[in-house]
C-alpha cells in the first residue's frame, strides 16, 4: 500500500465482492428504473472484480420459493455457483461462512444486492462484528421502499461501513490510468 493511501481505502488483495440475493422474484418488486440501475452496477462490479482477480461470492435466499438470480447477473458471472441460504444475514449460513473463511487473505468486503434494510444490513453488521472492513456500493443495493433503503444505508454507516458507489470503488481499486486493467474497465464505465 502506498504511504499516502488512507487505511480505509479498499485493497485488491484483501477484498471479496459479495452479491446478496439478486433474485428474479425479489427484483420484480423494485421500481423498474431502480432495478435496472442496480443490476447494471452489480454487473459492473462483477466485471471489475473479474479483471482484478477479486473473489466473488453470490447468495440466494430460499431459491426454491424466491427463484434464482436474474439471468443478466448469472451471465455476467460466467461461473454461477450460488450459496443457498435461509438466514437473512449471509453470516448466519454455514456454507457462506466456510466459503468466506477459505479466502484467507480477505479482510474486506464490497457488498451489493437486495434488500438493503434486510439481508444487506444484517450481513454488513455481522461482517463488521467479525472484524471485516465493509464497503456498501449504495447504487448497487436497493429495497422495495426508498425509506428502507435510506435508513438501511444510514444504519450501516453508523455501524462503521463505508457507503460509496460502484464507480468510486472501481476507481479507488484501479488507482491510476494507463494500466491494462484501467483500459479494460474504462470501456465498461462509458
Amino acid at each position: 500500500m502506498p504511504e499516502c493511501q488512507h487505511p480505509l481505502s479498499p485493497q485488491k488483495g484483501e477484498l471479496a465482492l459479495i452479491i446478496i440475493d439478486p433474485q428474479t422474484s425479489v427484483f420484480k418488486a423494485m421500481e423498474p428504473e431502480v432495478r435496472q440501475k442496480v443490476i447494471n452496477n452489480i454487473k459492473l462490479l462483477i466485471a471489475a472484480a473479474q479483471k482484478m482477480n477479486i473473489s466473488i461470492l453470490l447468495t440466494e435466499q430460499y431459491p426454491k420459493g424466491l427463484g434464482r438470480s436474474v439471468e443478466e447477473i448469472q451471465q455476467a458471472l460466467g461461473n454461477y455457483q450460488p450459496i443457498e441460504k435461509i438466514s437473512f444475514s449471509c453470516c448466519g449460513d454455514e456454507g457462506f461462512k466456510a466459503r468466506l473463511k477459505e479466502l484467507k487473505s480477505v479482510k474486506s468486503a464490497i457488498i451489493s444486492g437486495i434488500e438493503t434494510h434486510v439481508c444487506v444490513l444484517q450481513t454488513a453488521l455481522d461482517l463488521l462484528a467479525d472484524g471485516y472492513q465493509v464497503y456498501i456500493a449504495g447504487d448497487a443495493v436497493c429495497s422495495r421502499r426508498k425509506l428502507d433503503w435510506e435508513i438501511g444505508l444510514r444504519l450501516m454507516e453508523k455501524a462503521g461501513a463505508i457507503i460509496t458507489t460502484a464507480e468510486i470503488l472501481i476507481f479507488q481499486l484501479l488507482g491510476k490510468a494507463g494500466t491494462e486493467e484501467f483500459k479494460a474497465i474504462a470501456k465498461l464505465l462509458s
